[in-house]
């Protein structure tokens, strides 16, 4: 998981799971890893867990699938949203999954990561890799966005949907690069060791001569390229965003003042009006990214080592938390319907294709039962 109890061994229950539900327990419990803590909190953040898979797994791939219609992947700010869409459902299948897995399925609350040094590495690194890919193609959308607006020339040279390609492919070879290291040092089987309840014997998140591998280690290094180095591009980008677009409508006002050009401005307010609306739902998905996967930074920088040993609070804020930031890579599409006519038109268009060709299908089908 995004936390898991590497501090402390995985001993085994002589007594079979124990229950933690003493409300002074909650935030004061000291007992030992071995205690099962059962919550209603924890079992509505694994409830939720589960729904953001179902509805993210839907959502972003009607995303991927909207967006790669021939009408809008001419578009380069569509092919950064759809990168975004691709890192997003990755992403749900990693901390997500595991928080539903741990405090519904697995009777012991071990983690995913725990089952095997394979699924340590694969779901260590599809995590990192995943979050860091969708904070980052998100930057990208705001400095093409940024660059679009302010420099005629970047549209037609650099900012081309070809090229944006290219850049995707850089940056995702970047990230997977910098966590390579996941799926080769990350977690070790103790030595000596019977697997029995809740004891796994296999310990994620470090080495066997490194117990702060990860955590806090390398956490550090993701904070900084999952939150302040993206936030703080997307934050600069979106000033000037809003700047320029504060001062196209006061000029577009000017211009409409004037009769003598009324069909020019209807049709430079038609493109405005198509380009406010992009510049809206751009802002509105870099909003929700950054306010709802703060929370969840903020927990692992100041509060982690605090809360380690205060069980079951430290598991219920933590899943609230995973909550809120998996809730981030589980909206855009819902972002997308709401705020973009284009993106409406072409769901629209893609159920009816699909319902036509229900429907001659059907028809062959009575054809050749006739025949």
């Amino acid at each position: 998981m995004y936390e898991t109890d590497i501090l402390s061994p995985n001993y085994s229950l002589l007594l079979g799971p124990t229950s933690v539900f003493n409300k002074t327990d909650i935030f004061f419990s000291t007992s030992s890893s071995n205690h099962v803590h059962r919550h209603p909190l924890l079992y509505g953040a694994a409830i939720y867990a589960l729904l953001l898979i179902i509805v993210g797994t839907i959502g972003n791939m009607l995303t991927i699938i909207i967006l790669l219609r021939a009408n809008l992947r001419q578009y380069t700010t569509m092919r950064y949203l759809t990168a975004v869409a691709s890192a997003d459902l990755c992403s749900l299948y990693s901390w997500n999954l595991n928080l539903f897995y741990k405090h519904l399925i697995n009777p012991y609350q071990n983690d995913l990561e725990d089952s095997s040094i394979f699924t340590c590495r694969l779901i260590s690194f599809i995590a990192f890799v995943s979050l860091q890919l969708s904070s980052w193609y998100l930057t990208l959308v705001s400095v093409d966005r940024c660059l679009n607006i302010h420099f005629l020339f970047w549209n037609r040279q650099l900012g081309r949907a070809d090229r944006s390609t290219y850049i995707i492919l850089t940056i995702t070879i970047i990230i997977i690069s910098l966590n390579l290291h996941l799926l080769f040092l990350n977690g070790y089987r103790q030595p000596n060791c019977t697997p029995f309840a809740k004891r796994t014997c296999y310990v994620c998140y470090a080495r066997p001569n490194d117990r702060h591998y990860i955590f806090p280690k390398w956490e550090k290094i993701h904070v900084i390229i999952y939150n302040f180095i993206p936030f703080s591009i997307m934050l600069i980008s979106n000033c000037f965003i809003i700047r320029r677009s504060i001062l196209s409508t006061h000029r577009q006002r000017s211009m409409s003042a004037v009769d003598c050009r009324r069909v020019s401005v209807k049709n430079t307010s038609n493109r405005q009006r198509k380009q406010r609306q992009l510049t809206y739902i751009l802002l509105s998905v870099t909003f929700l990214f950054v306010l709802l996967t703060t929370p969840v930074m903020i927990y692992n920088v100041f509060l982690r080592n605090y809360l380690k040993d205060r069980k079951p609070l430290k598991y219920i804020v933590l899943g609230i938390l995973l909550c809120i930031q998996f809730t981030s890579h589980a909206i855009n599409f819902f972002v997308y319907c709401y705020g973009a006519s284009k993106f409406r038109h072409e769901l629209s268009a893609f159920f009816s294709s699909l319902l036509r060709r229900k429907g001659q299908l059907v028809n062959q089908a009575r054809a050749s039962v006739g025949c």
